[in-house]
């Protein structure tokens, strides 16, 4: 038997203007550990709170939910949901973008507890993390697990074009062994799976999309620019909206990304997305 007062999240202070719950469980997966996110709140609210929920980056086989660019947000006023997902190894594609979307929808359901708006609810991810976040925002779930707007930085869009546009045959290979891996193939897939799990798909065909803020080095060496233009042009082609951020010389997951020059910009996305649309229903 559980006992209670350990299942319960206890409040600690590990970020700056912020009051954090860490390892809250948002999913149990039958044979599988619980899943977990962190919960940092701003620590003097203004009203329900509107939350920021967060995928990491890790080429899906690693990195893990202390890490993003987004400790500074709750001292601005928006909380941070960092998801703790299922790695590729532990379990196959589409079980970690089915985790995104079971964090996305404990937070709609449950975050009143903690004070936040669940009409006001973005996704950010990076790098594989944005992947991820782009197939929950773009994936017609139930209204349950909407977004209102979405964050992406260098995120694997395309992963036909990720493969085309390695520098070395060790690179290549790598990249391809991540793939196979994340997909739970033996071998490079075909074109046409390639297409069926690809983010510019699934934004083509989607019934709903959120606004999206793009950012992406111009000197990014794994996971070229070509993505994020891809998808911005997309998201403009299907009538959605989004906006491309061009961070220059910056490379794959370089520390800018974490600066005011790129964080600020995708916070004003944020607050003018959340304040343009209606609550999430």
């Amino acid at each position: 038997m559980t006992q209670p007062g350990l299942a319960r999240p206890h409040p600690v202070r590990v970020l700056d203007g912020a009051v954090s719950y860490l390892d809250i469980r948002y999913a149990t997966v039958t044979g599988w550990r619980p899943l977990t996110l962190d919960l940092h709140l701003p620590r003097e609210p203004d009203g329900p709170v509107p939350i920021v929920v967060y995928a990491h980056g890790g080429g899906f086989v690693g990195g893990g939910k202390e890490m993003g660019p987004w400790a500074t947000l709750p001292a601005g006023g928006i909380a941070v949901a960092s998801v703790g997902y299922r790695l590729a190894g532990e379990v196959a594609h589409p079980g970690p973008v089915e985790d995104v979307l079971a964090a996305i929808r404990w937070v709609r359901a449950r975050g009143g507890e903690f004070g936040l708006d669940p009409g006001r609810v973005a996704g950010w991810g990076s790098s594989a993390g944005a992947y991820l976040m782009a197939r929950a925002a773009f994936a017609d779930a139930a209204v349950s697990a909407r977004l209102s707007a979405l964050v992406l930085h260098y995120p694997v869009a395309d992963f036909g074009l990720l493969l085309s546009e390695a520098s070395t045959v060790e690179e290549r290979q790598a990249l391809a062994n991540m793939v196979c891996t994340f997909l739970g193939v033996p071998a490079w897939p075909s074109e046409d799976r390639l297409a069926a799990v690809s983010v510019l798909t699934a934004a083509r065909r989607a019934r709903y999309r959120p606004p999206v803020h793009l950012s992406h080095g111009s000197g990014d060496r794994r996971c070229g620019l070509a993505q994020s233009r891809r998808l911005h042009e997309a998201v403009l082609a299907a009538g959605g909206r989004s906006e491309l951020l061009v961070v220059p010389g910056a490379d794959h997951a370089d520390a800018v990304f974490a600066t005011p020059a790129v964080v600020d910009p995708a916070v004003e996305f944020l607050r003018t997305a959340w304040a343009r649309h209606d609550p999430l229903d």
